[in-house]
């Protein structure tokens, strides 16, 4: 009976822990999209939009149907777990992507880009081409906050991998793109 006490306590423990953590990481995640927009609309100041458009940044995962899932998804990610994400994972990856302007997706709604096996790889390739600049600048402060944080590769190296792969853009967006990646380099 104690045993059984302990591990019912051990299981919340657990779990408080996980959502303490995902709320620690996705806040600081969100400073890091501010302070890097900041550092975009100081280079760029016609893009002044940007900053205002960022305090919202990934709100949407502190409320359900996100909210649950991404404690998970920021758990697995923190231990590099290989596990397969879950369809309630997946499900809120779609209504996140389908709901942020930052990602492609937004502008897109009929198509979506989720590898059931693996988050970060494509499955198509997306049109990207209804993404309007100030958009596209917080995709790429997102880009640069998460590259920052994971420490493996930059913002480039990432927008290198996905352009005509995961994603397509326009030459004017690619030119943007380009443009604004130079503000971290």
């Amino acid at each position: 009976r104690i045993r059984g006490n302990f591990m019912s306590w051990f299981k919340f423990a657990s779990e408080d822990y996980k959502e303490k953590f995902f709320e620690k990481r996705t806040k600081e995640h969100i400073e890091r999209v501010q302070k890097a927009s900041k550092k975009i609309v100081e280079k760029f100041p016609e893009l002044k939009g940007l900053e205002e458009q960022a305090k919202d940044h990934d709100k949407s995962k502190f409320s359900e149907p996100e909210r649950t899932p991404y404690i998970e998804i920021t758990w697995n990610k923190k231990q590099n777990s290989k596990e397969k994400p879950t369809k309630e994972m997946d499900e809120a990856t779609l209504h996140h992507i389908k709901n942020n302007k930052h990602h492609p997706e937004y502008h897109n709604k009929d198509k979506a880009n989720i590898s059931t096996t693996n988050r970060d790889e494509s499955i198509e390739c997306i049109d990207a081409s209804k993404m309007d600049d100030i958009s596209i600048a917080e995709m790429i402060a997102d880009w640069q906050a998460v590259t920052e944080e994971i420490k493996t590769n930059t913002a480039r190296e990432w927008y290198k991998k996905v352009n005509n792969v995961r994603w397509k853009w326009t030459k004017k967006q690619n030119e943007l793109i380009d443009k604004l990646l130079s503000t971290f380099e």
